[in-house]
This record gives C-alpha cells, sequence and structure tokens, in this order.
C-alpha cells in the first residue's frame, strides 16, 4: 500500500493509498489548505497543489480553506524544506508549526532579513517586561515583522518597526530563518537563541566584611564563554543565594556592560569611578571591553579589579549562583 500523509489543524492521520484519499477530498473531509506528503516523498504540498485533487477540492471548498496562504510556488517550497528540517523532531513537531503558521502570508517572508520574524498571532500584546504579566507596551498584528533585541528564556525582546520595544513570547513569531537551508539555518541559530552558546563558566563567590556602609556584599568572580559565530552583548545575570537545604532566598538580576567576542571568552569585573567624580557609578564590565577602554587610557588599570560585588538583603545563606539570564547576539555578517 501506498500510504499518503496528512496534516490538518489539529490532527496526523495516513490514507492507505491515493483513492482514499481522494475519496476523503469528494466528502470534504480533506481541504484545499491540508498538507500532504505523498509516498516516499520528503516535501510537504497543500493539497490543492496536487493534480489528482485539485479538480476535487474545486467542487468541494470547505469552510475553512479561506485560511489557505495566497503565497505559492516559492514559498511553498521554502515550507516544505522547513518542514524537512523540523520533521527529525518528530510529528509534534510539525503539528505545532503548522498550527503557528495558519494565515500567516508566507509571501512577506521573502523579503525578510535572517534576523527578522513575523507575528503569527491576530493580536498579540508586547509587554514592558518578559513574563506576560507586566504592563503593556504596545501591541502587533499578524504578520506584522519585528526586528530582535535579545532573549530571556522563551521571550524575546522585539521592536516594531514603528519603534515600539517590548516583549513577545517566542511561540507567537516565526523566525526567517526557520525556512533557510539546514545550513544557513544553523548559523543563524545563536541570532534567535544566544541563550544556548553563552556560558557561565569557573565562578566562585564570597562574602566581605561589612565595610564603607555597605552590607551583605558578595562577590562573585567567573568567566563568559561564547561558543558562537556573532559577538555577544546585552547580557543580564541572575545571582542566587539558597539555604543549606537548596531553597533559594533571593535573586538579583545584574547588568553587565560590553560584549564577549565570537569564539572566545571574558572576564566580568568592576571599574570605580574617577575619585573625582563624587557622583560616579562603578561599572560592571567585560574584560574584553575594558580592555578596549585601557588602550585609550591606562590610568583605568589603576580602577580596576576582576568580579562584581552584588549587595544581597537576606543574610545567612549556604549557597550562591550566578547564571545567564539574557543575552543577545550581534547580527553581523557570519564568517
Amino acid at each position: 500500500m501506498s500510504r499518503w500523509l496528512v496534516t490538518q489543524r489539529d490532527r496526523q492521520f495516513t490514507t492507505k493509498d491515493l483513492e482514499e484519499l481522494k475519496q476523503l477530498a469528494r466528502q470534504g473531509k480533506v481541504g484545499r489548505g491540508d498538507m500532504i506528503q505523498p509516498p516516499g516523498a520528503s516535501d510537504w504540498l497543500y493539497a490543492v497543489e496536487l493534480p489528482e485533487l485539485a479538480a476535487l477540492l474545486k467542487a468541494t471548498k470547505r469552510d475553512d480553506d479561506d485560511d489557505l496562504p495566497a503565497a505559492r510556488k516559492a514559498p511553498l517550497l521554502a515550507l516544505a524544506v522547513f518542514f524537512i528540517l523540523v520533521a527529525a523532531a518528530g510529528g509534534a513537531t510539525i503539528m505545532h508549526y503548522y498550527k503557528l503558521l495558519q494565515g500567516v502570508n508566507l509571501d512577506l517572508m521573502k523579503d525578510l532579513s535572517l534576523t527578522e520574524m513575523l507575528v503569527t498571532g491576530d493580536s498579540v500584546s508586547l509587554y514592558a517586561e518578559p513574563g506576560g504579566t507586566s504592563a503593556v507596551a504596545g501591541s502587533a498584528a499578524k504578520n506584522d515583522k519585528l526586528q530582535l533585541l535579545s532573549k530571556r528564556g522563551p521571550w524575546y525582546r522585539v521592536e516594531t518597526t514603528s519603534g515600539t520595544q517590548g516583549w513577545i513570547a517566542v511561540d507567537q513569531v516565526v523566525p526567517a530563518y526557520f525556512f533557510a537551508d539546514a545550513e544557513t539555518k544553523k548559523d543563524y541559530d545563536p541570532i534567535y537563541n544566544p541563550d544556548r552558546y553563552v556560558f557561565v563558566r569557573n565562578a566562585g563567590w564570597m562574602q566581605v566584611p561589612d565595610a564603607k556602609g555597605k552590607k551583605n556584599v558578595t562577590v562573585f568572580s567567573f568567566q563568559l564563554q561564547n561558543s558562537s559565530k556573532f559577538d555577544m552583548e546585552n547580557i543580564v545575570l541572575n545571582a542566587t543565594i539558597k539555604d543549606k537545604n537548596g531553597k533559594v532566598l533571593e535573586e538579583k538580576e545584574v547588568r553587565i556592560e560590553g560584549h564577549i567576542k565570537r569564539y572566545d571568552s571574558s572576564m566580568v569585573g568592576t571599574l570605580l569611578p574617577d575619585p573625582k567624580d563624587k557622583a560616579g557609578e562603578r561599572r560592571l564590565l567585560t574584560s574584553t571591553s575594558f580592555a578596549d577602554l585601557s588602550a585609550v587610557d591606562p590610568d583605568l588599570q589603576l580602577r580596576w579589579s576582576e568580579g562584581i560585588e552584588v549587595i544581597l538583603d537576606t543574610p545567612g545563606f549556604e549557597v550562591a549562583n550566578i547564571d545567564l539570564l539574557e543575552v543577545r547576539a550581534v547580527p553581523a555578517k557570519i564568517q
């Protein structure tokens, strides 16, 4: 038997042969916008693209057939490539992205750069903070184009074409690079998943005696490793302390200035303000960016020390961790 694979909105099934598939089309149980994979093929096509079904589907149009995107030849080929790329992850992944793409205008994908994405929901909110519980900073409509600014867990910080910035859930957008070939997709993955390529290494911590009016000071020393082809910036870390039973007592976000070069690592340190600047504040920097500054002003070395101080309000903790929370890959040309 030659089984045909059919993917609809919320389910996937097979037919034993072409005749059964055609019978389902006559009965209106297969629509123009359903995805079909012929026997032995790796490509996915809309049912209406199959010559064996086109006339039948035209005569038995379903109410939901209007969901078929206007895109045709080139976008359909791109969509087929996309499904091939995710097929290895299993049917659940295919189903997820098929439902995600319903109604998205694939013609627009041709005009996107590989660092941009399209909104998939009818109307989605952009939040002031990640998590979906903060104030709404703006909104975006289906097929709106967004530019990625950084990533934090399952949330992207984005900017609309009108300049509005906010946070949107990862599963509410389709990145353009999903439709590229496998090699290009691998190259650009750090743009959309930078947190998978930056690691905290050789971390250590120590509590210091209270001094100069500061209490509960913990000094963290560590290295940031970048394993990608892109420089990384917009680094936010999370300092966490726990009791002896592993219960989290307190968390504090720590923003780091500077960048980490591609395929490189960087210590993180503190640059004290100029003693003459009474209102000056210490700067937390990557050693890579500090090296750039000190090359211009060597005297900065006198105010630099490796490690960062974090003031945590909860005393008596047993364990302290420093972890990556947010980061952005600089979308420069891949080398």
